[in-house]
Formats: C-alpha cells, structure tokens, sequence
C-alpha cells in the first residue's frame, strides 16, 4: 500500500512538472482541502470508482443540509447534466456533493435542529391531514406576516401635500388608467373631484412632474395602469385612484377639496387597504412564485420524498420572509418584490438552460424598476461566458437569439413612447434623474459616507460627481465581469480542445458563480454608483439571501453568518426610514423573529459551528474568529446607537448625528461584504478551472 501511495505521488509530481497550471489549481484549492473538501482528483475518483457504493449510501442515509434554507450553495445553483448512463447528476465546483456521499451523509447539526423553522416544517411535512397542503400553509403564514406589517404606518401617512410613495404609486395610477377612464365597463370617481383629462401614454412622463411625476420606466407604467383598470370596475374602489388636478392649471380651492378628500380616505383606512393588496398580489404573481420554482428545483432529496418537500418549505419560509423586503415593500410601500422576481425567474430559467426566456424576463425586471441594472453587468457577463463556453455556431447563435430578444422585448416596452424623439428623451431624463445629485437623504454608501469629510458637493459638480461615479462603478465591477466571462471561455477552450465536459450538457459550470456574481455587482452599484437611495440595498440581499443555504462545512458556515450579518445590518440602516413611517414595532418583531425562525444566535453561531467542525486550519479558524469578533462588534455598535437614540438627543448644531453613524457602521459592513465577494468569487472561479483541469487529466 506504501508504495502504491508512493507511486502515485511521483505520477503526481511529474504531472505538475509537465504541466504547471496543474501546482497553480492545487495551492489555490489547498483551503477547500483544509475545509475538508475533497481536490479534483478526489472528486473525479468518487465519480469514476465509488459512485454506486456512495449514492447506496446517500440513499440509506440521506445527507441533510446544515442550511436553514434547506439547500446548498452549491447544489442551489448547480448546472446539470446527463450522464451516460442517464443519471442525472450535479456539477459540484466545492465537492460538497461529493464529500457527502464518502462520509455516508452528515447528521444534522445542533443549529439545524434546534432552528424553528425546521421544526415546524418538518411537522407539517410528517402530517398525513397537512402534508398536501404543506405549501400553501407556508404561502399563507407568510401573507399574514405582510398583513401584519401593513397594519403599521407607511411613507408619508398624514403629510400633505405631497405625502410619501404611497400616494406616488396611487398618483400613477390614476394618472395611467385615465387614459382608458371613457371605457363603458369603467367607473368614473364623482368624488374627491378629479381631474377630467385623459393621459395619453406618451404625455405621462410630462404630466405634472411637480408633483410625484413618473420616473420609472413603461412596464411600472403599464402595471399602474392595470391596477387602475381594476380599481375602475367599482365605484367602492374608483375613488382611490382619482387624478390629482395638475399643479399648474388647478385652482387654490380645487387642490384644497381634493387635499380633504384624500385626508377622508387615509382616516377611513380603505385605501391603505387596497393598496397593500395590490403588493400582496403582486407579490403571489411573480416573487414568491419564483421563490417556490428556486426552491423546489434546489432543494436537497429525491423530488417527492419528505425531506425534499421539508427543506423546499423552509427556503420558501427564509426568502419570503427576509426582513428588509417585507418593511419596505408591505410597510415603507413599495413594489420592489416584482423587480426581484423577475429578477429570480430569470435565474430560474438560466439554471433549467432557457438563457433567451432568462433574458427577456431580467429585461422585464429592468423594464420594471430601473434599479434591476445593479444586476446587468453580472447577467451579461454570465451570458457571454455561455457563448464562449459553447463556442462555435452554437455559442454565436446564442449570443444573435439574446440580442434579438432582448432588442425586441425593449421595442415591445417602448413601443407606445417610439412616436417621436421628444417622448423617448423624456422617459429617459425621467426614469435616469442625473440632475438630482449623487444621492438623497442619508444611504449606507461610500459616497454618503466620504461626504462627512469631504464636503462633495462643494469640490465637485454634479456632472463631474456624476462622471466620477460611473467611473469608479465600471472599475468595481470589471474584475467580476472578467472572471465570470473568462471562466467561461478557459472551461469552453478546454472542452473542446479535449472533447469532454459534454457536449449535451445545456447549463454551463460558471451558472455556480452566478449568484456570487449578482450580489457583487449589486453592492459595487450600491456602494459607487450616482443616485442611490437607502432602499436599493434590497436589490444586493436577493442574491445573498439566495446564497444562505451552504453550511455543511466550517467554510459554508462562515458565508452563512457573513450574509446573515449583511441582512441584518442592512435592515438596522433602514432604522431611520421605518421608524420615520411608524414602523419601529414591526422593525423589531420582524427582524428579531427572522433570526429565530431560521436559527441564528450571533452570541453562539461561529463558536458552535467549529466545535462541529473538525478543522484543522489555523487559517480557517483565524477567519472564523475575526468573524465572529467583527460581528459582535457590529451588532454591540448597532445595539448601543440604538440605546442611545431612545434615551438621549443629538447636539443641537448635529441633529443627523445618530443617521450618520447608523449609515457609516452599515457602510463598513458593506463595503467588507464586498471585498469578501470579490475573494470568494475568484476562488470559486479558480476551483471550477481547477476541477475541471483535473478530470480533464
């Protein structure tokens, strides 16, 4: 046996002499072998020599998810193929899949099965009477959730004139269904008086922008005005959404008797009924149905089995209820879930190999809200990887089918705005406002940040603060746009150079990067970019939130607490905005039961997870505990700032001092988180041409 081992270490080294990429993968693979991950060839022996005797195993003792989200990172957003044999099988950059099978499965961890949410589901799932209806238990826990925060305040509530976002959404769309007010079906409000005009779709972008003019772009528009249309088939409902008469033609008593109609109707409380509907339904329609299709495809077991229904149910649970989103949209009032679903149904599609269909809806998301562009370097960039990867005829007519797609879907958007140039100027000057500044009240960002030193405004203009966004945006997000596009193009280069990897196969490996990918452009947006508001933090905990579920090992649980750390800091800096909107009590009962329900205790979580781990890695261990340090930190800051604003008052010639320091401390941890993904992001990439080098070998 000695020399056996002996023997193939010399074949080992004379590989790496001929070939040095080979000593490159394996030192920059070392941490995943010190994690307990197997290397390339371990994978690729696991696969060639023992994948009968492991999926025995699996099948005997099924591995489990150390996820709250019921998933892992990797098998969440795996690409999949067919092997010969017609085993459906997973392609695993980390070798967690792998790792699994050799150990015969891994046994829950004290965190999982001590997490409410796993308990409960498994409950449910263990019911006879509850098990078919499993699901929509789930759906409905969450819907009452949003109810529940709807109940609370919202932006703006009792502060005319211009009161807040809801009274933005409900101006747009009584100003979008105007147009079709005439329809004979259609019920025409007598009371508050409104305006009688009808708006053409291309007079919307000029109609009154003094007050809550449309700034986002046509499929907002189109989705108002549908909701307009409903509103309209009933006089109970049509009052909600009367058009405001226009700023500059109406008279002092006419705004004034439209102003107390709409008092009457926040103190009557159906409006800010209805309107939380329209989110909740929208919310049915195109997030959490995205959220179930994710989960339902990555999710671990066999497709029908228990465990498989009872890890879909908890990744449904921790998405849908991800804090931040449901304060924002269900309390602040916004329609952010819609964007964010496209968004997702868009990886949904990436993941099943449907990149047009992909396409057209992350063109719908950006069609939707502006804000969806966080994303669009890191899409494109994944895109151009598969075209590379593919290579050849099938690569270039993949890339033509993408552009003709998404050229199409924009014109099909754009259409009713394409009857002159003026039209189109307007809605681009009015969904990209440069003319604002480089951001507005305080956000969690580097600019805003920087400006508590460096008074911006006063050394630069706002064309130059503007040119020196993009520039350091574009330079934030090249380096991911490069590794995703040249992962593509080595693991392609490879493939046909040695015939394997598939030719079948229709998910390329860097699909795995994707999310890493997402959450990176979307913070270096969120970080650098011009404009930003305090709630476009939403658009980078999509992808993180996605990326909460690989905890199986020392390293997946680093990542675990790491993003479990951004989503709450990001929903302690939107402190200042929801307690503005009266909402301090569900900013508490939320966040507070968000951590419970999926098991995380920051006073524990870290130290648990190494004493379940049996690393050995200084390294990794260090890192572990510098998290865990930072995160009491963080949370000891969080916690003091908010003592102290209960208890005292800001100077008098400081009165922004607890809004500034809540915003600096948030934008430390996310300026870190950013820093992280970079790393983590180029040595995923590294592995998965490491890997892929060696079962070319």
């Amino acid at each position: 046996m000695r020399e056996r081992k002996t023997r193939a270490g010399e074949i080992d080294g004379d590989r790496q002499r001929q070939d040095p990429w080979a000593s490159i993968s394996e030192s920059l693979l070392r941490a995943r072998n010190e994690a307990r991950v197997p290397s390339a060839q371990s994978v690729r022996s696991l696969r060639t020599q023992d994948s009968r005797v492991s999926y025995r195993r699996t099948a005997k003792k099924p591995a489990d998810s150390a996820s709250e989200s019921g998933a892992s990172l990797v098998s969440s957003h795996a690409p999949s193929s067919r092997d010969r044999d017609g085993t459906r099988q997973t392609f695993d950059p980390h070798g967690v899949s792998a790792e699994r099978a050799r150990r015969g499965g891994d046994a829950p961890s004290r965190s999982e099965q001590d997490s409410p949410a796993r308990r409960w589901t498994s409950a449910v799932v263990k019911s006879t009477a509850l098990r078919p209806y499993a699901l929509a238990l789930v759906l409905t826990c969450i819907v009452l959730v949003k109810w529940c925060i709807g109940l609370g305040g919202y932006s703006g509530r009792g502060e005319p004139p211009m009161r807040g976002d809801l009274e933005a959404q409900r101006h747009w769309i009584a100003l979008t269904s105007s147009y079709l007010s005439t329809w004979p079906r259609l019920v025409r409000p007598v009371s508050p008086p409104s305006s009688p005009i009808r708006v053409p779709p291309s007079r919307w972008y000029f109609h009154d922008t003094a007050y809550w003019g449309l700034d986002y772009p046509p499929l907002t528009a189109y989705h108002s005005m549908l909701m307009g249309v409903i509103a309209r088939l009933s006089g109970a409902t049509a009052r909600f959404v009367t058009l405001r008469p226009a700023s500059a033609s109406a008279t002092e008593e006419s705004l004034q008797a439209w102003n107390d109609s709409m008092r009457a109707l926040e103190l009557e409380g159906g409006l800010q009924l209805w309107m939380r509907t329209t989110v909740i339904v929208g919310d049915l329609l195109v997030w959490l149905s995205a959220v179930v299709v994710f989960a339902r495809r990555n999710s671990h077991g066999s497709k029908g089995h228990a465990r498989h229904l009872r890890n879909a149910l908890v990744v449904v649970a921790s998405i849908g209820l991800q804090p931040s989103l449901l304060l924002i949209d269900n309390g602040h009032f916004q329609y952010n879930s819609i964007m964010l679903g496209w968004t997702l149904w868009a990886v949904n599609c990436f993941q099943q190999g449907r990149d047009v269909l992909g396409g057209i809806c992350f063109v719908l998301a950006l069609s939707f809200k502006q804000m969806a562009l966080y994303y669009a370097p890191a899409v494109f960039a994944y895109l151009l990887g598969k075209c590379f990867w593919l290579g050849g005829s099938a690569g270039f007519a993949l890339f033509v089918n993408l552009g003709f797609a998404v050229v199409a879907t924009f014109l099909a958007v754009l259409l009713p705005f394409c009857g002159s140039t003026e039209v189109l100027l307007q809605v681009a000057h009015r969904v990209f406002p440069f003319s604002r500044g480089i951001f507005e009240d305080k956000v969690a960002n580097f600019w805003c940040t920087l400006n508590t030193v460096v008074k911006l405004r006063a050394v630069l203009s706002t064309a130059g603060l503007a040119r020196l966004a993009m520039a350091l945006t574009v330079v934030a997000v090249l380096p991911m746009m490069a590794i995703l596009t040249g992962t593509g193009y080595a693991l392609g280069r490879r493939r046909s150079t040695t015939g394997g990897g598939g030719a079948e196969r229709r998910v390329p490996p860097i699909l795995a990067l994707l999310p890493q990918a997402l959450f990176q452009s979307a913070m270096a947006f969120f970080l650098f970019s011009f404009q930003v508001h305090e709630k476009s933090i939403l658009l980078p905990l999509m992808p993180l939130t996605l990326l909460m579920v690989d905890r199986d090992s020392a390293r997946g649980t680093f990542d675990w607490e790491l993003a479990v750390l951004v989503n709450n800091i990001a929903t302690f800096s939107m402190w200042p905005l929801l307690r503005r909107d009266g909402l301090a009590v569900q900013y508490w009962v939320i966040l507070l039961g968000w951590n419970l329900a999926i098991g995380y205790n920051p006073l524990r979580a870290s130290r648990q997870s190494l004493r379940a781990s049996s690393c050995t890695s200084f390294e990794l261990i260090a890192a572990h505990e510098l998290t865990f340090a930072s995160a009491q930190a963080f949370y000891g800051a969080a916690a003091s700032l908010h003592a102290l604003e209960a208890t005292s008052l800001p100077p008098s010639h400081l009165p922004d001092l607890f809004v500034v320091l809540n915003q600096t401390l948030s934008a430390v941890v996310f300026g870190l988180a950013w820093l992280w993904s970079n790393q983590r992001l180029l040595q995923d990439a590294w592995a998965l041409i490491g890997i892929g080098h060696g079962e070319d070998q």
